[in-house]
Formats: C-alpha cells, structure tokens, sequence
C-alpha cells in the first residue's frame, strides 16, 4: 500500500478526534438511513425536484444496498445518522461503474444541516480502507459533472478523473463524472 493511500484511509497525521463515528448501520436503521440518503440528496428542501419512482426506491432502498456489500453510516454520540455511503461489491446488480472487480461507492449522503463538518470525508476514507480490506484492486465511483466540492474531496483521496469511463447522462445534463483510485 502507497504512503498516499495509507494516509487517504486514515487520514492525515495530527487529524482532530471527530464527535461522530462511522460503522455499518443496523437493520433497525435502514429506514432512518433511506430517509438521509434521500435528504442528503436534497429532496426534501423546498421547491426540490422529486426522483422518479425508480431513483426514489434506490434512494430509499438501503436493504437493498446493505445486502450488496456495506452500508455505511456516520453517527453522532447520541447514535443520531448524520450521513450515508454505499460500498458495493463488483457483482451488485446496483453498481454502474465497477468492472474488473472494482468495489463500487455510491449514494454518498450527508444531511444538509451536518454538512461542512468534515462527515462526507469520514465516510470516504471507512469506504477506502473497507474496500482495499476486501482485496479489491480500486475503488470507483461517480457524481455529478457540476458536483465541484465532491470532486475536490476525491482527488484530496487520491482519487483520478477517468473520462474515458464517463457515458451515462446525468440528470441536470453532460456525463457523470468517473473517479476511480487504485490500491496496487
């Protein structure tokens, strides 16, 4: 494992003891996490647009997501979710961009009023320790072509832009953006 990996997975040295943790969520939890995973993505602030029934049961769907790979959840002292991600391995039927065996993240989500706290980092960093665990050869993912602040995050970890891989449409138009990191 390169030094820049390790440091991507745990973060830099010095790094402040964060008021949350992430782990994998409960069954009990699904339905609290669908609910974040859908807030997350900003549905339910005013005047937002509403997902069509099949994003609509992705984004509540987190059974669904547990039982493809890893269901990751931050939580605050008081075991509050504040945020979500999906860790999927390669033979999921919701992975859209995993080949060759890639572990897959989708569906990150931070609730809105918890943003800016460092949470959507934590989330990444679990994922990539998780996923270079499971002896995956990278990691992948996509976001939307707009979606700047991600974007930034993912390459701080180390992740490349693959534009090659870029062919789904996203829904406010262009591609979505491809980031995929190695751990060879």
């Amino acid at each position: 494992m390169t030094a820049e990996l390790m440091e991507a997975i745990a973060g830099p040295a010095g790094a402040a003891t964060s008021p949350w943790a992430v782990r994998t969520a409960r069954p009990d939890e699904y339905d609290r996490v669908g609910e974040v995973t859908y807030l997350g993505f900003g549905h339910g602030e005013p005047g937002a647009t509403q997902p069509d029934a099949e994003r609509l049961a992705l984004l509540r769907g987190a059974a669904a997501r547990a039982a493809a790979g890893d269901l990751l959840v931050a939580v605050d002292d008081s075991g509050a979710i504040l945020g979500t991600a999906s860790l999927l391995r390669a033979d999921s039927a919701l992975v859209r961009q995993s080949r060759d065996g890639e572990v897959e993240l989708r569906l990150l989500a931070v609730l809105p009023e918890a943003r800016r706290r460092g949470i959507g980092e934590a989330l990444m960093r679990e994922a990539l320790g998780r996923a270079h665990a499971w002896g995956a050869p990278a990691l992948v993912l996509d976001t939307g072509p707009q979606n700047e602040r991600s974007q930034r995050l993912y390459h701080r970890l180390g992740f490349e832009r693959l534009p090659e891989r870029e062919t789904i449409p996203a829904s406010r138009g262009g591609y979505l953006a491809v980031f995929r990191v190695p751990f060879g």
